[in-house]
């Protein structure tokens, strides 16, 4: 990349074709730029002054790439309470930082802040119980710079913060630690909650912004790359404990916390609402490298590690922890497993439409192979 050779444009962060957008940081002052193919560089006019003072200085490596937006921001409807979202270019839903908090009956205005912590959560009672809750998580909460459709910058959230967000609040609840002056957040939080178990975040974003007329093939790519690692990764906990404490009532059984016992048909329930979400032949591949063995002499059968063993820190163990995010307040709003099922099958109706379209795609690209072969 030679930034000495460089090209101005009206807004560099716009550019449809650039492979990626981002900036350089100098002095405190920040220059963004566009680098499209042939590795040239594409700066703001606006910046042009800055551009010129600092171009000997700009060093290539410090490049700090932005995610981008490749849709137009849209405004969506949860029951009365309305919210700007948009979609990424590495597939996240997003959530525009300024409708956020006014969807939660929030003020920004008087907000404490807690080390450590976005402002979206106000509270040391909220923090502790997100540190329970979703430990080493927090990014997933934090607000993060977003080169717009637009061209411009902003603060966005990813969209799994509504629901994690509304979770905390009823498990405040739970636990008495709602203080008066949260009680109307309470209220809104399971008024949101409550309507994204009847339609997922996902599809409510994606029909705002007419993201199913748009992705396709791009998306059926992303999904499907970097999921499976090569190598065996060591054994995480990747299931909170309140995920099996959910799983327990919901089959109408006590829950013990001080053993890993489970019931065998738990492990079908895994595979099911978890890792049948995955891109098909990702979750194919999975099971063919970690196969379920029969022990000799028995009816009794067990895979030899960890299914999530075999994800991939970046895409794989990312795609499982935010799933689970979402699926631990169905779980929690769900009367029983009959009630659960329903509620899932609503919730998640636009993820389980769009695996059946790839299965039906790959299917089509391999009888095309097969009757080009013969």
């Amino acid at each position: 990349m030679d930034v000495q050779n460089y090209n101005l444009v009206n807004r560099c962060l716009k550019m449809p074709h650039a492979k990626m957008v981002g900036y350089f940081k100098i002095n405190k002052e920040v220059i963004y730029c566009a680098l499209g193919e042939n590795e040239k560089v594409y700066f703001d006019t606006q910046q042009k002054e800055l551009v010129e003072k600092y171009i000997t200085a700009i060093d290539k490596d410090s490049f700090i790439e932005m995610p981008r937006a490749v849709v137009n921001d849209s405004e969506f409807w949860i029951g009365e309470t309305k919210l700007v979202c948009s979609v990424l270019n590495d597939g996240r839903r997003v959530i525009k930082d300024t409708s956020l908090f006014p969807a939660l009956d929030r003020s920004r205005k008087g907000e404490k802040r807690i080390d450590g912590f976005p402002a979206i959560i106000g509270s040391k009672a909220l923090a502790k119980l997100f540190n329970k809750q979703y430990p080493n998580q927090v990014n997933i909460i934090s607000p993060f710079d977003v080169a717009q459709f637009n061209g411009k910058t902003g603060k966005w959230y990813d969209a799994n913060v509504l629901p994690i967000i509304c979770d905390l609040y009823m498990e405040a609840e739970k636990e008495n630690l709602i203080t008066p002056s949260q009680e109307h957040v309470l209220k809104k939080a399971k008024i949101l909650l409550r309507s994204l178990a009847k339609v997922g975040i996902t599809a409510l974003i994606d029909e705002a912004t007419n993201y199913q007329e748009v992705r396709g093939k791009d998306e059926l790519q992303f999904l499907l790359e970097k999921f499976i690692s090569n190598e065996l990764r060591p054994y995480s906990a990747e299931f909170p404990h309140e995920y099996f404490e959910q799983l327990f009532r919901l089959y109408g059984l006590p829950y013990d916390p001080t053993t890993n016992r489970r019931p065998r048909y738990f492990a079908q329930f895994n595979i099911k609402y978890v890792y049948e979400l995955l891109p098909p032949t990702v979750w194919e591949k999975l099971d063919e490298m970690n196969p379920v063995i029969r022990i000799d002499g028995t009816s009794r059968y067990y895979r030899k590690y960890r299914i999530h063993q075999y994800l991939t820190e970046d895409k794989g163990l990312r795609f499982l922890r935010e799933h689970l995010q979402a699926l631990i307040p169905v779980m929690k709003l769900s009367k029983d497993i009959d009630n659960f099922r329903a509620n899932f099958h609503a919730v998640f109706a636009d993820k389980i439409k769009s695996i059946k379209r790839m299965k039906e795609e790959q299917e089509y690209q391999l009888s095309f192979s097969k009757n080009q072969d013969d």
